[in-house]
């Protein structure tokens, strides 16, 4: 006696992917694609600076401008201000590319003894300004005025206090 084998069942046949599942996922992809784009677009058109080289001279000045406004608005009665004007500075940012340092001076001079007394009232003018020694006569200051600019006051001599104000290299 003979067994017949079963006949092989047929293996069954893939459904046809219906049209709109077929470009599901190429649409998604191109979805998120447009999306990145504009997200880069839009970030590198509003985003602030995150490195100094990637701000100009020109805005350094402007904060640096702004920031001597308001020391010479609180030097103290009696004392007399110098301002020596910017002094630039070719530096290198990289290999490649040539920058500029700027520095603003300003010097102080008052009565002989008070120049702790200066750098409180100047340090009062720039708001989160930190003096140094945090206890006792103030023998200087320092402040980040934001953009990359630094304020630091101390005092240089009998009655005189100097303010220098950097912008540290970055693109002219």
């Amino acid at each position: 006696m003979t067994i017949d084998a079963p006949a092989p069942e047929a293996a069954p046949q893939p459904q046809p992917t219906p049209p709109a599942r077929r470009y599901l996922w190429p649409a998604l992809v191109a979805a998120w694609a447009v999306l990145l784009v504009v997200l880069a677009v839009w970030s590198a058109r509003n985003d602030p600076p995150s490195l100094r080289d990637q701000t100009t001279a020109a805005s350094a000045k402007a904060t640096i401008d702004e920031v001597v406004g308001q020391v010479t608005a609180r030097v103290p009665a009696g004392a007399t201000i110098q301002d020596k004007g910017y002094a630039e500075k070719a530096c290198s940012l990289s290999a490649a590319r040539h920058g500029v340092s700027l520095v603003r001076t300003l010097t102080v001079s008052g009565p002989v003894g008070g120049e702790s007394d200066t750098i409180t009232s100047l340090a009062a003018a720039l708001p989160d300004a930190v003096t140094r020694p945090a206890d006792g006569p103030k023998e200087g200051f320092y402040y980040d005025a934001g953009n990359y600019v630094a304020a630091r006051g101390k005092i240089t001599g009998e009655g005189t206090v100097t303010v220098d104000l950097s912008s540290g290299c970055r693109v002219p």
